[in-house]
């Protein structure tokens, strides 16, 4: 969307609409008084119908309308200036206050929460991922089995592609001189226990706010953000996938790597879990929906959002040829 200020056409993803003219603007130009909308005009007296026969005295229609916009416009415009007036830039004692003074403003609203430190806040997203992951396994292992050996294989999946995803994000936004913080999500919160409970639902206990703190954040900026968690997934996914080959013990599919796994370690083989799960983490996020990645990797380059599926499909096809089930054989 372009911005319809004549010498601007800013392309923006958000453009604000004017009441009074009808244009949709950027930020810049959002207010009445940068766009020069025609409502801030003062209407001047028309003779015009007087002078061709119109009574004298006589107000019409139009003219009232006029003056009626352009006294909101006006009002409008005061309050806005009144209100930047009032938001002056405040001013922190170092960069410690200004990230703390951030953070207590994201939950300011209910919508987010945080437990006072970001550890903790991932901890305890780290730990509820594990729950649901290895609860699943816990009421899906067969009796002689040991039950809870599912919750250690979550553990290891969860921290080797929900952790380093998140953190991705985390350093490519700092790196770009925004806030980055990982923090608690309430209502993602609920539908984690809500799939706890239902075996379906959305897995999302919290993630990488981010909040402009130099400059506004373009296209290829936040393209860029999205991009490191599916390619750090891809990086994880490839290793893992290569070392599970050498170390792979699967008869039935006639594969037995020079360094096969036998035993605990052995069935399924755990790295070639982890690059099951980093691949799939990834093509989850790269579909081009909602808040995922995939929007905005493909809004800034077409290329590498192809690439970045193709790489990740090309993890998770083989371990599904060597692991057809994921996690349903993971019992111990």
């Amino acid at each position: 969307m372009k911005c319809e200020h004549p010498q601007c056409n800013t392309e923006a993803d958000i453009l604000f609409y004017c009441r009074f003219c009808r244009g949709s603007f950027c930020q810049q130009h959002r207010d009445a008084n940068r766009h020069s909308c025609p409502s801030l005009k003062q209407p001047q007296q028309s003779t015009q119908g007087t002078q061709q026969g119109s009574p004298q005295g006589q107000v019409r229609a139009e003219d009232v309308m006029r003056k009626i916009a352009y006294g909101v416009a006006q009002v409008a415009q005061q309050a806005a200036q009144q209100q930047a007036q009032a938001q002056q830039p405040m001013h922190f004692p170092d960069e410690k206050s200004k990230k703390d003074f951030i953070a207590k403003r994201l939950t300011a609203s209910g919508e987010m929460f945080s437990l006072g430190n970001e550890i903790l806040d991932i901890l305890a997203g780290f730990a509820m991922i594990v729950l649901v992951f290895g609860f699943f396994q816990f009421i899906r292992a067969e009796e002689g089995t040991n039950k809870w050996w599912g919750f250690a294989i979550a553990a290891i999946l969860v921290g080797t592609a929900f952790l380093p995803h998140e953190l991705a994000h985390k350093f490519v936004a700092i790196k770009k001189g925004q806030f980055a913080r990982y923090i608690l999500w309430v209502r993602g919160m609920l539908f984690t226990l809500l799939t706890l409970v239902l075996g379906i639902g959305l897995i999302v206990p919290g993630f990488v706010a981010i909040v402009p703190m130099s400059r506004q954040m373009d296209k290829r900026d936040l393209g860029l953000v999205a991009f490191a968690g599916p390619a750090i997934n891809a990086v994880i996914g490839s290793i893992s996938l290569i070392i599970g080959f050498l170390t792979y013990s699967g008869y039935a599919v006639g594969l037995v790597g020079p360094l096969a796994m036998y035993g605990l370690w052995g069935v399924p083989n755990i790295f070639i879990l982890v690059a099951q799960f980093n691949g799939l983490i990834a093509l989850f996020n790269c579909i081009p929906i909602w808040q995922l990645d995939g929007k905005k990797i493909l809004s800034w380059n077409k290329v590498a959002y192809f690439i970045l599926i193709a790489v990740n499909l090309a993890i998770v096809i083989p371990t599904f040829i060597l692991n057809p089930n994921f996690l349903s054989a993971v019992s111990g």
